[in-house]
């Protein structure tokens, strides 16, 4: 009989530790965090939380609001200094000018609070219009905060529309989000992947795994190379992205309410404004497009997205082919056994890929969501509506599967190791990978009749089954004799039988191969440090 002592026991002794008495258990409660957690309406948000806590600091209301209140802020602070300069037909007319170092200073430490952000939203009940309401806001603050500058607060958005504010936000964001966090965890991907068959090599007496072509084996080769074609298929998707030594910027704006600048030009007509629209935008690290509507084209992001959906579809394809090899009945790699974990809640007998299976999913989820950003974004009507802004607000939502997914991936493939009995019996079932090479040196040698059909016919049985190494061997040594061939070539074909050799250039060439992406990886990462996070939260 089964007691509550005996199921506890079952967790092995690291509960022990954290709980020797049934007491102990029954003492924990939720912490408010916690209980936060469980109210969470997206699962993402909830129980796989701490894969992506640092979404708070990039991707939240928040975070929107604050950079909001930071590029409306530089844009009054780059107007006044555009205007001190001014010596044109209005130059006793201008909005703005002349802020000095402290006031700049002074501007920069306003609203920069989730108070503020409150505050603005407060003013939205009645603007009905939240870019506008946050400037409001700065203009009060400004007005208030600084009194001789109370006059000039008019130059706050001056002439400009929400999209030359928020265009800019979402740029900064996604910058951050793709290049901060995205493309450096893509990056730790690859090379845990290699890491991994690093170590399968080490501890494996022979390297060889098998191929499969339509589910069937086919041809030897190695896990390293298994990987390292996907992994070269996402950084050749990650080059794409690389322009002038660098990452594409994603894009910003400054035009006004379609594109034109027309409102700069009407008040301060000899003003080059697309030369202060670009230096603008470029100041946030952003790309400028010099023809736009209300938005920018979305040309870029749509570059962008569809390469980070063909990352997404090369993670989802290395996940579920390494999933396939831990499966009955080959069992190439199988979960490593530990104390209180248990395979499935009803089936003792197994033990189940839980991580990797969710996340062949979520990459499949994220890939599409990427595949309709890209798709979607450069469709709005005219010259711009309100779809974008909704859909940019939710970069989040985008990108999240892809981080659990990738942080799942990872921690559970660590708990595979490779069954060496298996892979060693795999290839003694099925000899016949050799088959392929060993006919092209029949027909180097110029054997009378059709040298595939002559392995054909020793390695299928008259049953359809596949010849294992008894059969294989037997009827090979026979054909070999018959066909007559050199001893050189009969020594050249027995060579073939052992799968470590048969694949020996191709492993040189993977290894050669990856040390190539390993040197390339630190000279992404080296761009990448402009984007490096400044701060995160860690679940």
């Amino acid at each position: 009989m089964v007691t509550v002592e005996t199921l506890l026991n079952g967790y092995g002794p690291k509960f022990k530790e954290k709980f020797p008495t049934l007491d102990s258990l029954m003492a924990v409660k939720a912490t408010p965090e916690q209980k936060v957690r469980l109210k969470a309406p997206l699962p993402a948000m909830g129980r796989y939380l701490k894969s992506i806590a640092f979404l708070q600091n990039v991707t939240s209301g928040e975070r929107l609001g604050m950079e909001r209140f930071r590029v409306i802020k530089e844009y009054f602070i780059a107007l006044a200094e555009r205007l001190t300069e001014y010596d044109g037909i209005h130059k006793d007319h201008k909005v703005v000018c002349d802020l000095t170092e402290d006031q700049e200073g002074q501007i920069r430490d306003l609203a920069m609070t989730t108070d503020d952000i409150i505050r603005a939203e407060a003013l939205e009940d009645f603007s009905d219009h939240d870019t506008a309401a946050a400037g409001d806001l700065v203009k009060i603050l400004i007005g208030s905060k600084i009194p001789e500058l109370e006059s000039k607060i008019e130059g706050v958005h001056f002439a400009a529309t929400s999209e030359d504010v928020m265009g800019n936000v979402f740029g900064i964001i996604h910058n951050e989000l793709v290049y901060g966090y995205f493309v450096p965890t893509i990056l730790n991907f690859c090379e845990h992947l290699m890491d991994y068959a690093d170590m399968f090599e080490q501890t494996a007496e022979r390297i060889s795994i098998p191929g499969f072509t339509h589910d069937q084996a086919a041809e030897p080769h190695t896990l390293k190379k298994k990987f390292a074609t996907r992994i070269r298929a996402i950084e050749f998707q990650l080059q794409s992205l690389i322009k002038n030594d660098r990452f594409q910027p994603f894009s910003g704006k400054m035009g006004g309410a379609i594109g034109n600048l027309t409102t700069h030009y009407a008040a301060y007509s000899d003003i080059d404004w697309f030369e202060f629209s670009k230096n603008f935008v470029e100041g946030f690290g952003l790309h400028y497009e010099s023809m736009t509507d209300q938005s920018t084209s979305y040309t870029v992001e749509a570059q962008i997205y569809s390469a980070m959906a063909n990352i997404m579809t090369q993670m989802h394809k290395v996940t579920e082919d390494f999933v396939d090899l831990t499966s009955c009945p080959a069992q190439l790699f199988v979960k490593e056994k530990k104390p209180g974990q248990k395979g499935s809640s009803i089936m003792p007998n197994k033990s189940n890929a839980w991580g990797m299976e969710g996340a062949e999913f979520m990459f499949r989820f994220a890939r599409n969501k990427m595949t309709f950003y890209a798709q979607d974004l450069p469709g709005y009507p005219h010259e711009g509506n309100m779809e974008r802004s909704y859909a940019l607000r939710n970069l989040g939502d985008v990108f999240m599967d892809a981080f659990i997914g990738m942080k799942r991936v990872m921690r559970e493939m660590n708990n595979y190791i490779a069954n060496l009995g298996k892979i060693e019996a795999f290839f003694h079932e099925y000899p016949g990978m050799s088959g392929s090479s060993i006919q092209t040196v029949l027909k180097r040698e110029g054997i009378e009749g059709d040298a595939y059909r002559e392995i054909q016919s020793i390695s299928i049985n008259s049953d359809g089954t596949y010849a294992n190494e008894k059969q294989f061997g037997t009827r090979l040594d026979e054909k070999l004799q018959t066909l007559g061939i050199s001893p050189e070539a009969h020594s050249d074909v027995l060579t073939l039988l052992h799968p470590d050799e048969l694949i020996r250039p191709s492993h040189e060439k993977t290894h050669s191969e990856l040390e190539g992406m390993k040197r390339r990886f630190q000279d992404y990462r080296a761009m990448l440090k402009q984007y490096a996070p400044k701060e995160t939260i860690n679940g």
